[in-house]
């Protein structure tokens, strides 16, 4: 992804006013058929995926995610009653270049040529898979993107929006006048709209979704200086030593403020390879998840993780 980015574009950027239930949905679709760092997430969610679940895979699964599956709006029960109004113009145009794979149902199929027939069933499908892979995590979701958001908001108010852009690496560069990410061969071409940045919980790296007046750029929220716990102990408690084993239980409650291997290897006064053996065995159980940017495997506390140590 390159993004070649005018004078007035950087000037008109700015942040997604709240979380997006809809687009957590479609990208945490997306996630289902890669392997970043989201395993105790989805060997939970699969064995109840709704039976509507191959239209979700199409629609979610292209280069970007149509725009009309995912309207501006916090509230998903409103966010599901636009998509079931969407124009079939709208459909048409958002749909461009879909193909009707083999084995979807004709109501799906028929979405492509701006058929609004299917909506309801598109919508309970989706209502069903929210339900099911998101509304049981929703509370660490938004509480993670909004500390995303005051982070970037601080940052753009006390030090620019050069700051800003500079503060999303590692999973984009900033490099004046170019925005990249991953392989910079895809060039996304901005045409006057303005430039939202969308932190998201469900995502592996960034992802672009075009709407009308504006170009969605979502990133992945999840970075240890943003997901800090507002209380977090300073020893874990007898019960959860007793539980984990007290190093298992101490790397617990350091991985709670956000941290590499090494980081976690030097607080707990072990080996790397120790503190992977440990980690190995956190992630097993769920309560832990991993992912690599470039050189650094970074830890953080899944939702049943924040739960544990909680209680």
């Amino acid at each position: 992804m390159r993004i070649e980015l005018e004078p007035r574009d950087v000037a008109r950027i700015g942040l997604v006013p709240s979380v997006n239930p809809l687009w957590e949905l479609a990208s945490s679709v997306r996630l289902l058929a890669t392997d970043d760092g989201f395993g105790w997430w989805r060997r939970r969610v699969r064995p109840h995926l709704p039976d509507g679940m191959p239209v979700l895979e199409w629609l979610c699964g292209g280069e970007s995610v149509p725009g009309f599956l995912v309207p501006d709006l916090a509230d998903p029960g409103a966010g599901l009653a636009a998509v079931l109004a969407t124009a079939p113009a709208r459909l048409r145009a958002d749909l461009r270049g879909y193909r009707p794979e083999p084995g979807l149902p004709g109501w799906a199929s028929a979405l492509v040529s701006g058929s609004v027939a299917g909506l309801p069933r598109l919508v309970q499908v989706m209502r069903t898979y929210f339900a099911t892979a998101i509304e049981p995590y929703w509370d660490a979701v938004r509480a993670q993107v909004e500390a995303d958001r005051e982070l970037r908001t601080r940052v753009l108010a006390d030090q620019g929006v050069d700051a800003l852009l500079a503060s999303l690496g590692p999973a984009l560069r900033w490099s004046s006048p170019t925005l990249t990410a991953g392989a910079p061969e895809t060039p996304v071409t901005l045409d006057g709209a303005r430039l939202l940045l969308a932190p998201t919980y469900f995502a592996a790296r960034p992802e672009v979704v075009l709407s009308a007046g504006h170009v969605r750029l979502a990133y992945p929220a999840s970075t240890p200086t943003v997901r800090r716990r507002a209380v977090r102990p300073s020893a874990p408690s007898r019960a959860l030593s007793a539980l984990l084993g007290p190093t298992r239980a101490a790397a617990l409650t350091i991985v709670a403020a956000g941290c590499s291997t090494s980081e976690l290897a030097a607080r707990l006064g072990v080996t790397p390879s120790a503190v992977s053996k440990h980690t190995s065995i956190l992630r097993a159980a769920g309560l832990i998840a991993t992912r690599r940017e470039r050189n650094t495997v970074l830890h953080t506390l899944t939702p049943l993780g924040v739960s544990l140590l909680d209680s």
